[in-house]
């Protein structure tokens, strides 16, 4: 007797399934908040006055859901690690809320660990800065750059390139929820 071949779902019933159960998530929650006005208001607090750490809302939704990227979960990369993780510097003092670091002449910058870019572009007394929140909500500040390499959104991969130290001189900084960090832990 011949087995029976199981149908395997196609690759688009699988995304249109995600998409349908994500959709029915999101019109739950929105009629829930729409009903009830207390939760409504926990909820508006907690998203507009405090720091979300998007990037764990990432690692949640891979966690469940896999890529947020329709075929990133098809393709298979024999990458290896760029640079490495670890900043090199042959100085490092104080300076406002963070470090300044002295490194080689226009340095290449990689990522100290994996993290959402939240932020790139230029801040006061620092110059083009790029902001990588960490799945523990440290955000972590790169500054002083040139030839920044990501962009707002993107999630880097501990070790990826964040941007190259314009000169000799990098500011770090590192704060979680708004408080300014001890650098000394993280470098």
């Amino acid at each position: 007797m011949a087995k029976k071949a199981k149908n395997k779902p196609s690759r688009f019933s699988r995304y249109c399934s995600r998409f349908l159960v994500l959709v029915v998530i999101t019109l739950l929650a929105l009629i829930t908040l729409k009903s009830n006005a207390e939760l409504r208001d926990t909820v508006y607090k907690r998203v507009f006055q405090n720091n979300m750490s998007f990037a764990k809302i990432n690692e949640i939704y891979k966690k469940y859901f896999g890529s947020s990227l329709p075929l990133a979960d098809n393709v298979t990369e024999n990458t290896e690690m760029v640079s490495k993780t670890k900043i090199e510097y042959s100085e490092i003092s104080k300076y406002k809320d963070g470090a300044k670091l002295t490194v080689a002449e226009n340095y290449v910058v990689p990522a100290m660990d994996s993290g959402l870019v939240i932020f790139a572009g230029k801040k006061d007394d620092y110059g083009n800065t790029v902001i990588v929140q960490r799945p523990d909500n440290v955000e972590v500040w790169y500054a002083n750059l040139d030839n920044i390499g990501v962009s707002l959104y993107d999630y880097i991969k501990q070790g990826e390139l964040v941007g190259e130290a314009q000169g000799k001189t990098l500011y770090m900084i590192f704060k979680k929820e708004g408080k300014t960090l001890d650098y000394q832990k993280y470098i």
